[in-house]
């Protein structure tokens, strides 16, 4: 494995969240975010500058495209070059005349489309994208969620009318196919009741025809529930895929199997469905037990049976693999011209001397594999400030980027894949 490129030393650049790929479809041009501070999370008055770099180029130059009011620096603002053809159109959140918004320009011409509603996913012909309320995420995840519109009013448990919209790219035409309060009485729990309930991590599979999402919520004794659903784009057809209550990240593999780092049903997290267990039950347990799963130690992850699992969409099918990182939740991706290979990474803590690795993974031969070792700056790491590796796959799969933050200073590295391993 190759570095092929970095973002230049004196200045911040970052891209943000994992499956989509930073480069466009040729590998000549690496979209990123420049910020003039890293120290705090954005707010109203704040905004990033959007561009990219030439790697045709021997200068590191970055050609600027537009600015955004929306971002974070898990997330960025949604950044993501636009199907079909991913070479001259890219798309991004903003905020414009007090409203989130997506916008479409195109990087030659610099002709801007707006959009109404600000994009979560974009399915892979660019055709429709997935959304959710931003006003809304604001006060369930800061560090996921975007500043500038405090609207009070859905700073609540439950919000009516919350939920997932369908976004016609060409109309600009917009519908809600999930709504929140329906899915609170499908197969209701009882850790549900009084809980803070949110959507979010929405994921089209490759051909577009079907989503992923979380059901998440916030349970007043503690912890977090999620649940995993996959539905078809218009929103029929819904089907609870994982109702263990812990969901880590996870990603297509296929149109039909997802892999995910998750926990795998079994006693425990069955009574965590429960809340007067939850209350009563292991009350005298409770700071042990919340230390235990807010920290995502190894002791926590054995008792729950976190690992990477793949599962069949429509099915109750769970295999467990890659036991060697049973251990260590990541931002996995495969290699299109591979899916017995994937991608992942690892959060850089103070149990592991504050290095992130970015690493590969063969499920056919069950080799994992290091690419590199990143040392990440200590006073940010598990923090809303920190700097995941959010690994990346060029569109040929011969390109992985990632963020990184060395010496106070946050860069974009990207590697070229020896396709003789693979």
């Amino acid at each position: 494995m190759k570095l092929f490129f970095s973002t230049p030393k004196n200045e911040h650049f970052f891209f943000g969240y994992y499956g989509k790929s930073q480069l466009n479809k040729n590998n000549t041009k690496i979209l990123c975010l420049k910020t003039t501070f890293i120290n705090k999370l954005p707010d109203e008055n704040d905004f990033v500058e959007i561009g990219y770099f030439n790697l045709s180029s021997n200068k590191k130059k970055f050609f600027h495209i537009a600015y955004s009011k929306t971002f974070n620096w898990q997330q960025g603002c949604m950044l993501q070059w636009l199907g079909p053809d991913f070479k001259d159109n890219v798309i991004y959140n903003d905020i414009i005349d007090n409203k989130f918004c997506s916008v479409i320009i195109n990087i030659l011409t610099k002709k801007k489309s707006i959009l109404p509603l600000p994009v979560y996913d974009v399915n892979s012909l660019g055709t429709q994208a997935i959304c959710i309320d931003h006003e809304r995420h604001f006060f369930c995840r800061r560090g996921y969620s975007y500043a500038g519109i405090n609207n009070n009013l859905k700073n609540n448990k439950v919000v009516q009318n919350d939920g997932i919209w369908s976004l016609n790219i060409q109309s600009k035409k917009y519908h809600q196919i999930i709504n929140i309060e329906n899915l609170l009485k499908f197969r209701p729990l009882s850790n549900m009741n009084n809980a803070t309930h949110y959507l979010e991590h929405l994921m089209f599979n490759p051909k577009g025809n079907r989503f992923c999402f979380l059901h998440r919520w916030k349970m007043p004794e503690g912890g977090i529930y999620s649940r995993l659903y996959t539905v078809k784009s218009d929103g029929s057809e819904l089907y609870l895929l994982l109702d263990s209550g812990r969901m880590g990240h996870f990603c297509w593999r296929t149109n039909l199997e997802i892999l995910a780092y998750a926990g795998v049903p079994n006693q425990l997290n069955k009574l965590r469905k429960n809340k007067k267990f939850i209350k009563f039950l292991f009350k005298p347990l409770l700071p042990i037990f919340h230390f235990l799963f807010k920290d995502n130690s190894a002791v926590s992850k054995l008792i729950t049976g976190d690992s990477y699992i793949i599962l069949t969409d429509k099915s109750k099918k769970i295999k467990k693999v890659a036991l060697e990182l049973k251990f260590e939740d990541g931002h996995p991706s495969f290699l299109p011209q591979n899916k017995n290979v994937f991608i992942t990474d690892t959060y850089p803590k103070k149990n592991n001397n504050h290095e992130a690795k970015l690493m590969m993974y063969n499920l056919d031969t069950n080799t994992l594999q290091l690419i590199d070792k990143i040392k990440s700056n200590e006073f940010y790491n598990e923090t809303a400030l920190r700097c995941d590796l959010h690994p990346k796959v060029s569109f040929d799969g011969k390109f992985i980027s990632i963020d990184t933050l060395e010496k106070n200073v946050r860069r974009v590295n990207l590697y070229k894949i020896n396709q003789n391993l693979l």
